[in-house]
């Protein structure tokens, strides 16, 4: 891990935080969306502490991963974590992305499961990383690799399967400017009408 990362003072290192965190979620299950909206205000909340840390540590290098699930139905592409061929097809939202981090020179890549995103962190060690993934995967992240400096955001999954789902990629391009510092040339068209996609407000950090 790069100095620089070790900067980086996560709450979610301290195992009383993760416990209460579990125990508040626990407590709300019973009550539906409540979970949820829990989730949610913690995720932001800790975006907020993340891009305010950055204001004083500009990260040298971007790493995004994104989740498999949200390729296409009926894509056959295997990227295997590298999304040279999704940026060749571009017929998905992984597609977009993969043009989309090129033209800020950030590298992206795809993660299978939970475990391997994890382990992709570790491996690439990045001053920053952007990601998305559903709710409970988002907590299981912060709890995982701590160590990392990361925003995040919701995935949109879709009578709650996960195939076909979505993100809000006006979000990503958003953090990828601030983190970056950089205007992509050319700016692809694709990230400008995927901000359409429905995205949890509650969740974009305030700047």
């Amino acid at each position: 891990m790069s100095s620089r990362s070790l900067r980086w003072r996560s709450r979610w290192r301290f195992g009383w935080y993760v416990r209460a965190v579990q125990s508040v979620r626990l407590l709300l299950r019973r009550f539906g969306s409540l979970e949820t909206r829990f989730i949610r205000g913690l995720v932001a909340r800790h975006n907020r502490r993340v891009l305010a840390w950055l204001r004083n540590h500009p990260p040298r290098s971007v790493l995004l991963i994104l989740p498999r699930c949200a390729k296409r139905r009926g894509c056959r592409i295997d990227p295997g974590g590298d999304m040279t061929k999704c940026r060749e097809c571009g017929e998905c939202i992984l597609g977009i992305m993969a043009r989309l981090t090129e033209s800020y020179g950030v590298r992206s890549l795809v993660a299978f499961r939970s475990h391997i995103a994890f382990e992709m962190a570790r491996r690439e060690r990045p001053d920053l990383i952007l990601a998305t993934a559903c709710d409970d995967r988002i907590i299981k992240a912060l709890r995982s690799v701590p160590e990392n400096a990361a925003m995040l955001t919701p995935l949109n999954k879709p009578g709650n399967r996960c195939v076909d789902c979505s993100f809000d990629v006006s979000w990503f391009d958003r953090y990828l400017r601030i983190a970056t510092g950089r205007t992509p040339k050319p700016a692809p068209a694709e990230a400008a009408a995927a901000g359409a996609c429905p995205r949890p407000e509650s969740n974009s950090p305030s700047s």
